[in-house]
């Protein structure tokens, strides 16, 4: 299923800062600010955007956050290290389970049949991955979710401020410490496309919890958060991009949707039509570990439109409020119906790749 196309989401999204804004460069100037934010030559000058690495990794522990405060050791920690030197230990495990990926390498450690056989084995890495690492992928499971670089659409203001390191002991200005970095100034407006593939409602209703909280502001990128820097709000744009109609859109193959009702908007789990399989796996979870009841409803007027080998369907206004509203329902449901450790590890041996 994974290696095929079944069903596409595609956005773009509109950054607009609402104070100044830092992520920063890596190469330092030999004159100037000593932090200077990451630059692009583009439109024959060079301009800040924001990396799309940078936006997903900022995506990424956001949800996390959200997962392990709907329900504890639903989301891996994806971080390994040496334990004994974790102060934080216990608290970690009782809210984050073990990062899937380490969890999958240990399995495999020694143990090449094993290896080749998980290796195979695409609906088994699948279904044991945790939530986020479906979306956004593991050392061993590429992510559903692509974020491209954010570029620059409207204004170009950059700003510098100076910092200035404080003594720890005097509680003032540390001697010598000072430090110069350029910024990028309010109300300056950023875009990048968002594609997500092959995608299960509940990780359309995953990405709607981030583009809430990116239009509330209560997201922030880059550094410099604790002195005030990185304030911006998201939206997705409805205007026309590349071909693309603006707003949320949707794409399914062209003859493969003959199945899916004009009124319904499937995802992966009910297009591979999966249903619990003998021996007493949790109800409702199927190989891939998606749920047969993986549609929801959609209201009248949101028709199929042709485009190459793809029929699009597109959420504007108020039809893309429901889609929202709807979506993180089924997020938050699947999240409190998402099975045990115990309960999906380790599958059963067998099958191949699909």
């Amino acid at each position: 299923m994974l290696k095929q196309l079944v069903n596409e989401a595609r956005f773009r999204l509109r950054i607009t800062t609402t104070g100044p804004l830092l992520v920063r460069s890596g190469i330092p100037t030999v004159s100037g600010p000593d932090m200077t934010p990451v630059l692009t030559f583009r439109n024959g000058r060079q301009e800040p955007f924001l990396p799309g690495s940078s936006l997903k990794g900022v995506f990424r522990s956001h949800v996390e956050k959200i997962v392990a405060s709907l329900r504890p050791r639903v989301v891996c920690y994806p971080f390994t290290g040496d334990e004994k030197e974790e102060a934080n230990l216990e608290e970690r495990r009782r809210t984050y389970r073990d990062s899937c990926g380490e969890s999958f390498n240990r399995e495999v450690r020694n143990d090449d049949q094993r290896r080749r056989q998980l290796e195979a084995r695409t609906d088994e890495v699948y279904a044991r991955s945790c939530p986020v690492c479906r979306l956004f992928g593991s050392t061993w499971f590429i992510g559903r979710l692509s974020i491209g670089d954010a570029y620059l659409v409207s204004g170009l203001f950059r700003e510098r401020r100076d910092g200035v390191g404080i003594d720890r002991l005097t509680g003032g200005a540390a001697h010598g410490a000072k430090f110069e970095l350029e910024v990028i100034s309010e109300g300056v407006t950023f875009e990048s496309t968002i594609h997500l593939r092959n995608f299960e409602i509940w990780q359309l209703g995953m990405l709607f919890v981030v583009l809430q909280d990116l239009e509330d502001g209560l997201i922030r990128i880059g550094s410099g958060r604790s002195r005030g820097l990185g304030w911006v709000k998201g939206s997705i744009g409805l205007e026309e991009h590349e071909g693309w109609p603006g707003g949320f859109v949707t794409a399914t193959i062209r003859g493969s949707d003959t199945r899916e009702p004009v009124h319904e908007l499937w995802g992966v789990g009910r297009w591979l039509n999966e249903r619990p399989a003998a021996g007493g796996e949790k109800p409702g979870w199927g190989r891939y570990g998606t749920w047969h009841d993986d549609f929801l409803a959609l209201p009248a007027g949101v028709e199929r439109r042709p485009r190459g080998i793809r029929h699009l369907r597109v959420f504007t206004d108020e039809v893309l409020a429901q889609l929202r509203e709807e979506a993180i329902q089924h997020f938050l449901r699947r999240v409190q119906q998402w099975p045990d450790e115990a309960e999906i590890a380790p599958a059963n041996s067998g099958g191949g790749r699909s």
